[in-house]
């Protein structure tokens, strides 16, 4: 539907963990934070809802998850706790989240699509959709 924007930082999950994994009919939410560095302050936030295809990698096999099939939900329950290593963005505006442990969710921007194929809500408030 649209594209990244072409500023975009890709260190924005950077010293962040995955928290939280959520599904529901036809989105995968996964909500990321970063450590606080001192009692009081803010955390630092992120969630991604994706709409669209969405891989992830385990044990070196990469697999789709399917909305028709809960099966696929419960690896990625594996991220939950793992830092992010990397971000990388794949063509004009699917990324890839690469962790401490090897393994990656990635999720594919179909820019032909009628509807987007993810949402990023950042920490500042900003809202891209991909």
């Amino acid at each position: 539907m649209y594209k990244l924007p072409e500023n975009f930082d890709l260190n924005f999950l950077l010293g962040c963990f995955l928290e939280m994994v959520c599904f529901g009919p036809n989105m995968t939410r996964l909500e990321f934070t970063r450590p606080e560095k001192s009692i009081g302050e803010e955390p630092y936030r992120v969630v991604i809802c994706v709409e669209g295809p969405l891989y992830y990698q385990i044990k070196a096999q990469r697999v789709a998850r399917n909305h028709s099939d809960s099966s696929t939900c419960a690896p990625l329950i594996d991220f939950v706790l793992h830092n992010v290593a990397l971000v990388e963005q794949i063509g004009l505006s699917s990324l890839k989240i690469l962790f401490d442990n090897s393994n990656y969710i990635e999720f594919i921007a179909d820019e032909d699509a009628e509807f987007e194929s993810y949402s990023i809500y950042l920490n500042s408030g900003e809202v891209i959709v991909v």
